[in-house]
């Protein structure tokens, strides 16, 4: 997939605009701590903010319900509720209510590995959220500019020779992740890029595979073999499948999801035209249209009477 506008942590601290500084050592933080997505950035001085969050969010306090508090069982238990709710990061307005951030406050975060940041006094509160949120809008637009040129590139390659297989192709080169076309045998026909899984997880993936085929419903599921995960979508209708494809990749977004239906629709029309195709020259030269198309020189229909030129006109050429 092609890159994207980034809305983690990382990038709200990376904005030179708005000045804000991380008050912790990256060390002292989880792994990844600062590239953990933000869906909304929030303000609140409650003592307990929690019952009016949603997780992945930063939350930005200028520290009022500190005022006069110097126990550090105080600030620990406010972290860890953050913590708990799913909060990723915490913001502290400074020269507001304090100075500084409260060492009280550095030392609960540093205990819960809680990404903490100064906002200073010249940033407001609502810069900070305004730039969140023209990241995600940007991000928005991206996806679906993305989605429209890879529909597009999918759509061309359905039209060269051999489409199903060029159709495929596109999909691993689109969502950057190995595509599989398991028969309705549950055999590997076609795959890419080829060669890539290892011999384990291929036969893994195939027993996952043969246990969607025998269910005999269309459907979707995830299944992980070791450290991978892959999306299975099956092909085919009125109960008889045709086919699996298999996606090297987790979720996808709705851009992604879409662009995967739109190629299931595809192969298993493509599939379905193969079969009854396949079925039409098995049938024995004589049965109606099969036996017409079958013949290179089918000759004049019966009652067909020969066309030529009327009585008495006589040929003639141009000088």
């Amino acid at each position: 997939m092609e890159e994207t506008v980034a809305t983690t942590v990382r990038a709200l601290l990376a904005r030179a605009d708005l000045h804000l500084r991380l008050a912790l050592d990256e060390t002292e933080l989880e792994p990844g701590a600062l590239d953990a997505p933000v869906r909304w950035v929030h303000n609140s001085d409650l003592a307990d903010p929690t019952p009016f969050l949603s997780d992945a969010l930063a939350l930005m306090t200028t520290g009022s319900q500190f005022a006069g508090v110097d126990d550090p069982a105080v600030y620990d238990a406010y972290v860890r509720r953050l913590r708990e709710r799913g909060v990723c990061a915490l913001g502290f307005g400074t020269h507001v209510v304090a100075e500084g951030i409260p060492p009280l406050l550095v030392d609960a975060c540093r205990v819960q590995r809680m990404p903490l940041f100064e906002v200073p006094y010249r940033t407001p509160f609502i810069a900070v959220a305004r730039a969140h949120a023209d990241a995600i809008a940007a991000q928005a637009y991206a996806r679906r500019s993305w989605a429209l040129a890879a529909q597009r590139a999918i759509a061309l390659a359905a039209l060269r020779p051999d489409g199903l297989a060029a159709t495929l192709a596109e999909l691993a080169r689109q969502l950057d992740a190995w595509v599989g076309l398991f028969d309705a045998a549950g055999m590997l026909t076609r795959e890419h890029p080829a060669g890539a899984l290892d011999a384990d997880t291929a036969a893994t993936l195939a027993d996952e595979v043969a246990v969607v085929l025998r269910r005999g419903a269309r459907a979707g599921s995830a299944v992980r073999t070791g450290a991978t995960p892959f999306t299975l979508q099956t092909l085919g209708r009125g109960g008889h499948l045709r086919g699996v494809i298999a996606i090297a990749a987790g979720e996808l977004d709705q851009e992604g999801r879409g662009l995967v239906t739109s190629v299931i629709a595809m192969a298993g029309l493509a599939l379905e035209q193969n079969e009854g195709l396949a079925r039409a020259r098995a049938l024995p030269v004589g049965h109606g249209a099969v036996a017409a198309v079958g013949r290179s020189d089918p000759g004049p229909s019966r009652g067909a009477r020969h066309v030529g030129r009327p009585p008495g006109l006589r040929r003639c050429s141009w000088r």
